[in-house]
């Protein structure tokens, strides 16, 4: 039986779809397929580890484990959308969350240390957002630069030293919740649900996917690209360093390494979610979806006790095997 909807077309004549045509647009979506190997990973994985995998525990457990990587993928798909890319992302979290750290223990008021924690990430996207546009280098090299500036800098103020956190505020937001569901995973939700409107429903997004697609066509048509890219570099600098507070909250302690890796896990979650690597289509939605799909996949590997060397080889070959299918795809609707 099939459930038939009707809504009036331009001429306010009535047009029927049933579900299947409804199932047809769902299947046809870029997110469905990536979505349907979640659900298919979930099930696969709580069958492999039944009564473990499958809880409300291990699953909440999930989304904190995933909530960091995707606030940064969120500001890393506007990046590479724009046609750039941010390797600096993982040493702006450590960097934000060892000047906060770093404040709270001087005696700063916390509210006054949250805004230097996450105004330091700001200013490293500033930074790298002026010299890609003024100098004219590409976004590989400075953000490679820009991260290597980051982890010296948190080096040089902890001397390779975590600095502990005690404030309760802090502590809270990292390893506080409502009932089981983490205030990380909120903060997650609420920053995804931002990302989502000001690349879809915005003329910042219009443009940011505007200059990933054709930088010299959009200048041409009057766009200040320039601008628009140093606003999208502090954005994603923003991002991490809201991270970066909820990352020294989970640890209790700015760590200068904590950074490490989260530039990887952000790119492999914004391209396995469906974001060109080429610029002019991003998806935060897929963003959202490929970061939890890496999730179960890493947490079904522990429950599973894969020795942590193979997990890392089973993540890589499966984002080239995502990411090769979905460019098979793509290739095929074209």
């Amino acid at each position: 039986m099939s459930i038939k909807l009707k809504k009036p077309d331009r001429d306010g004549a009535v047009i029927s779809h049933d579900s299947r045509g409804l199932l047809r647009i769902f299947l046809e979506q870029r997110e469905s397929g990536l979505f349907i190997l979640l659900i298919v990973m979930v099930i696969l994985m709580s069958l492999a580890r039944p009564g473990t995998f499958f809880t409300s525990e291990n699953l909440f457990n999930i989304l904190r484990q995933v909530s960091l990587v995707t606030i940064i993928a969120v500001g890393q798909t506007l990046v590479i959308t724009s046609a750039g890319i941010d390797l600096s992302v993982g040493f702006s979290l450590g960097l934000a969350s060892i000047i906060l750290s770093y404040c709270l223990e001087a005696g700063v008021n916390t509210g006054v240390a949250i805004a230097l924690g996450i105004g330091i990430s700001v200013v490293l996207g500033l930074f790298n957002g002026l010299v890609v546009t003024k100098i004219g280098l590409p976004p590989f090299i400075v953000t490679i630069g820009t991260s290597y500036i980051a982890r010296g800098i948190s080096f040089v103020i902890t001397t390779g030293f975590p600095i502990k956190v005690t404030d309760p505020f802090i502590l809270g937001l990292g390893m506080g919740g409502i009932g089981k569901i983490p205030f990380m995973t909120i903060i997650m939700v609420v920053i995804v649900a931002i990302g989502i409107y000001i690349l879809n429903n915005t003329s910042f997004g219009m443009r940011t996917k505007a200059i990933g697609g054709n930088e010299m066509a959009t200048r041409l048509s009057g766009v200040n690209v320039d601008r628009q890219k140093i606003t999208i570099f502090m954005l994603c600098g923003l991002f991490c360093g809201i991270a970066g507070v909820m990352m020294a909250g989970r640890l209790s302690a700015g760590n200068p390494n904590a950074g490490v890796n989260y530039d990887v896990d952000s790119i492999a979650a914004t391209i396995v979610g469906g974001t060109s690597m080429a610029g002019g289509e991003g998806t935060i939605i897929g963003t959202l979806l490929g970061s939890l799909l890496l999730g179960v996949i890493k947490n079904g590997l522990v429950l599973l006790n894969v020795n942590m060397y193979w997990q890392t080889i089973v993540s890589g070959a499966i984002i080239i095997t995502v990411c090769t299918v979905d460019k098979l795809t793509r290739g095929r609707k074209a």
